[in-house]
């Protein structure tokens, strides 16, 4: 019944958990990847065991897709031919009536990062998190990794003997004194009573997160023209990309802004950092991308416990302009020289799902 561990992928700890949430997550994969093609199940599978995260996310993003498709009544064809190109999109859809639209997915690397992840700082923060400290709990404020493996005996005592040099009455928490070592790591700690958490277990708190983008501009712009330019400059339908981004921290003026470029008050001169994916009404680009679908935070707990967030933009200046059932979603258009929001149904009632509850995880 241990939480999922750093160092642990993200199959591997579903295949081996036995929590509520853990089976659910199970649950819901397997029933989505049940109604797609049978000859699509031997590469989704691969990309769930592999042990690489992002592979694993990206799959998931593929079916949710599917599923969200499915539901609207919409007939799928996996990686159909294009073309002009040998590269094959993930969907070809065709929309009750008739019409129909290419579909790309691709999952953002460029996201807010959480603290740097290494085998040696991993360990210890896995340690922790399975740590039986009878009465506290453990939070993270501060973990500078040493040249060498830290003996986690070693770290046990510190924390033990932090602990009771602090009056017993002590409710608030008890600073754990820095420890460090002279192969240079730095640990700093808090004990918080385990009353406070209800039946919380593991480590509340990891280190702070540093909202630091990797790339040189706008965390979704990379991935969008990784793909806006893969099918040719004429295609015969619309072309929507559909972006995930596990950073939960993006908001609409980060999806704007990647779109349609820098605001003026932002105070960016270099043109190639200000102008969005799609230009302006008088130079735009990527007009062969008709649309763009954002997700962000999309995993299993999250799509069971309806927290996925979803939303549409339309290209106002696309070849071929996309209209359909993706616009269920919360959209994005250009009218009268503005953008206007159409307030659309939350993702998690599109895909029909029942809600649990935050707990079973």
């Amino acid at each position: 019944m241990t939480r999922k561990m750093r160092t642990e992928s993200t199959f591997s700890y579903l295949n081996r958990s036995a929590r509520r949430g853990s089976a659910a997550s199970r649950a819901l994969i397997e029933t989505w990847l049940y109604r797609t093609p049978a000859a699509e199940h031997a590469d989704f599978r691969s990309r769930f065991r592999c042990g690489n995260d992002l592979q694993f996310t990206s799959a998931l993003q593929e079916l949710t897709l599917h599923e969200l498709l499915r539901r609207q009544g919409c007939e799928l064809r996996f990686h159909p031919n294009v073309p002009g190109t040998t590269k094959r999109p993930d969907y070809y859809v065709r929309q009750p009536g008739g019409s129909e639209f290419l579909l790309e997915a691709c999952t953002s690397a460029e996201i807010s990062r959480g603290p740097e992840s290494s085998p040696r700082a991993d360990r210890i923060r896995d340690f922790l998190q399975g740590l039986d400290l009878p009465g506290y709990l453990i939070a993270i404020d501060e973990l500078t990794e040493g040249r060498r493996d830290l003996p986690q005996r070693l770290l046990a005592k510190h924390i033990s003997d932090g602990i009771k040099a602090t009056p017993a009455d002590c409710a608030k928490g008890i600073s754990i004194p820095l420890l460090t070592t002279t192969d240079g790591w730095r640990i700093k700690l808090t004990a918080y009573p385990s009353a406070r958490y209800g039946t919380r277990q593991g480590t509340v708190m990891q280190e702070a997160w540093s909202h630091t983008w990797t790339g040189p501009s706008y965390p979704l712009r990379d991935a969008l023209r990784r793909k806006g330019g893969r099918y040719g400059r004429q295609l015969a339908v619309p072309y929507v990309i559909a972006v995930n981004s596990s950073d939960v921290m993006l908001t609409h003026r980060d999806f704007e802004e990647t779109l349609f470029g820098a605001r003026p008050e932002a105070g960016i001169t270099d043109t190639s950092l200000s102008r969005g994916f799609w230009g302006t009404a008088t130079c735009p680009n990527h007009r062969r991308v008709s649309a763009v679908l954002f997700t962000k935070n999309l995993c299993e707990p999250t799509l069971l416990m309806g927290q996925v967030y979803a939303c549409l933009y339309l290209n106002p200046w696309a070849d071929q302009p996309y209209e359909g059932v993706l616009a269920r979603l919360p959209t994005f258009r250009v009218e009268s020289d503005a953008l206007r929001e159409r307030a659309g149904t939350p993702l998690h009632r599109l895909l029909k799902l029942r809600l649990r509850d935050s707990a079973m995880w």
